[in-house]
């Protein structure tokens, strides 16, 4: 931060406010970040000096207060929310629905926040990418910790650090944003019955088990859901007179409790019609979500993701301004059985603001079909089968950026690759991920496939020609997966110059293949390798040495023998070691090169900079 600048006084004096702001984080390294998060935006020396005036203004008042030892970490975590924009005060405080330590998904927390109307579209950029735009500068600013990442790179995961969760529920209580409802603490309970008077102006609400706490625990939260069904409401504070402000209401692990399926039943939901966001997943149902909820006009997010239901939720037909719909729950009597439905385009095909669709695994329909052009500003359609929908109007979902097809052979025009109908894909300029699963005979001319395709998927495609001559010439593919039996041959090629972005190669499941080929100069980009139980190759790809960027490599449950070509045993390197092309410098000595060799026992492994290091060791091993 202070190597910004290159005026020797102005760096001295950044340095000097550095120091004496960094005493006031106690030690904790937590601070010690978010301090730094906050200056890194500060590219002025004033400003710096701002900061460090309230650091001491914020500390001064902690003490005056005599709090405890810690509160100066308190007072710098404050004063990085009280730096935020304002447009970032609710996009954080909003993070505090979710349980502590809770992984938190970032494409659904994005469009919690457009569908609250906390977020907007800026210019030409969608609303959702705004958010994604404010989700980093958090993660920039070291409010928000990284989870995962996918195989682009986009954080797919995110969490808060407990101290950092403590505060944004401080803030959140004060500033009358949001109130949690824990079923396990007693205490709650009563809270909420004395309080409900006073908290009706509540606009957010989150209910949920803490699922650390002791078993004893979750049984006297069973115990207690046992009451009158009059109780259930008045338990979380879900009365009328506190529904008319709510915009969201969210449930988290509430599935040992049968209190929330009585909160459904029992809630005139006549008073909660400018709920925007309403989240139920994981729970569990007897009776299908009541019909009232079908009247909450002004719904535009609806998760019942992980819940299981008796049947389709045919209600739902009339939430005219829905924009996210997660509709992957399972059968109440048979989880592996399909889902009815019938009259499913009179359910889907009236939502025109649907942006993000999710259906059921497994559906089971009459003979009507969706009509997807109704269904314009859809920008993600997951569970896709051409049994349920008509296929040529895929060629209408000009939006379209991700598509997940479970069942390709129901396409019956793939199957017979008639090109005619694979340009109706090409048209979807901004698809940028696809999924393709089940049986395809053979993949049509690159030409064909989506244009701006960065992820591809395939996934049981019994293909009986080497896809990768057709794949490699997808100049803007940056992650490629090929799983389940994908290819039916025994070799594959990827050739010079093929794949040139390309950074993610996964592949998994496959019981044919038997050589990977691999031109020098081909994938001159690619940082990750995985390669999962595919139990006929016999050996790493030849050409893998030319792979210089390589950074990564992952091996999941492949043959015993597979594993010992790669590894140094009694100083002794495998037929493949010199493959892996690790760095010259450390292989100067045996003792260097059993510094960097592949354990004995590795079954998973990861590679940096010449170090292996175990990542999976899974309870049987492949012979």
């Amino acid at each position: 931060m202070v190597a910004r600048c290159s005026d020797p006084t102005t760096i001295n004096n950044r340095e000097l406010l550095g120091k004496e702001m960094a005493k006031y984080c106690g030690g904790l390294p937590l601070a010690v970040v978010v301090l730094g998060g906050l200056l890194a935006t500060k590219h002025h020396t004033y400003e710096w000096e701002r900061i460090h005036k309230h650091a001491k203004s914020y500390l001064r008042r902690g003490k005056d207060k005599c709090e405890q030892q810690g509160s100066g970490v308190s007072n710098v975590l404050a004063l990085s929310y009280q730096d935020l924009p304002y447009q970032l005060k609710s996009c954080f405080l909003y993070l505090g629905h979710f349980p502590e330590d809770h992984e938190i998904h970032t494409k659904a927390l994005v469009r919690m926040w457009v569908a609250e109307g906390i977020v907007s579209r800026v210019g030409e950029e969608t609303s959702e990418d705004v958010a994604e735009g404010y989700l980093d500068e958090l993660i920039g600013r070291c409010m928000v910790q990284v989870g995962r990442r996918d195989s682009n790179g986009r954080v797919q995961t995110c969490r808060l650090h407990d101290l950092m969760r403590d505060l944004c529920l401080s803030k959140a209580e004060e500033e009358n944003f949001l109130e949690i409802v824990n079923l396990q603490q007693m205490e709650t309970f009563s809270s909420s019955m004395s309080t409900a008077r006073t908290s009706n102006k509540v606009r957010r609400r989150a209910i949920f088990l803490d699922r650390r706490r002791p078993l004893e625990s979750i049984e006297e939260a069973r115990q207690l859901s046992e009451n009158g069904d009059e109780d259930a409401n008045i338990y979380v504070n879900l009365i009328p007179q506190n529904g008319t402000y709510l915009r969201s209401l969210l449930t988290f692990d509430t599935q040992y409790s049968s209190i929330i399926p009585k909160v459904l039943r029992n809630t005139d939901w006549k008073n909660f019609k400018l709920l925007r966001v309403l989240s139920l997943e994981e729970l569990l149902l007897e009776e299908n979500i009541p019909e009232a909820l079908g009247n909450l006009i002004h719904l535009k997010y609806l998760s019942l993701k992980s819940a299981s239901l008796p049947s389709f939720p045919s209600s739902i037909r009339n939430l005219g301004c829905i924009q996210t719909l997660d509709l992957r729950f399972y059968s109440a009597a048979d989880a592996d059985q399909p889902i009815n439905c019938f009259g499913l385009n009179k359910v889907i095909g009236r939502m025109k603001c649907l942006r993000h669709l999710y259906l059921p695994m497994y559906l089971k329909v009459d003979d009507s079909k969706v009509q997807l052009g109704k269904l314009s500003n859809l920008e993600t359609l997951k569970n896709f089968d051409g049994e349920h929908w008509e296929v040529q109007d895929l060629a209408q979902l000009t939006k379209l950026r991700k598509l997940q097809i479970r069942n390709a052979k129901s396409l019956k025009s793939w199957a017979t690759m008639e090109e005619t109908d694979l340009r109706q894909l090409s048209i979807c300029q901004h698809l940028y991920k696809l999924f393709l699963g089940g049986e395809i005979s053979k993949l049509p001319g690159h030409h064909h496939l989506p244009p701006n395709l960065t992820k591809l998927t395939l996934c049981g495609s019994y293909l009986r020609q080497d896809p990768i001559p057709i794949l490699e010439r997808l100049l803007n593919l940056t992650a490629l997966c090929l799983w389940s039996n994908f290819y039916l041959g025994e070799e594959i090629v990827f050739s010079a110059n093929g794949f040139p972005r390309l950074t993610f190669l996964g592949l998994s499941f496959d019981y044919t293949i038997k050589l990977l080929w691999v031109d020098k100069s081909a994938m001159p980009s690619l940082k990750h390798l995985s390669i999962q139980r595919c139990t006929s190759l016999a050996m790493v790809p030849e050409g893998l040495r030319y792979i210089t960027t390589l950074q990564i490599l992952e091996i999941f449950n492949m043959p015993k023998e597979f594993i010992q070509r790669l590894q140094v045993i009694n100083g002794i390197e495998g037929d493949d070691f010199y493959k892996m092309n690790l760095p010259k410098e450390k292989q100067k000595t045996p003792e260097e090169k059993l510094g960097s060799q592949i354990p004995a026992n590795a079954y998973g492994l990861w590679r940096s900079d010449g170090k292996w290091q175990l990542l999976l060791l899974p309870s049987y091993q492949v012979d």
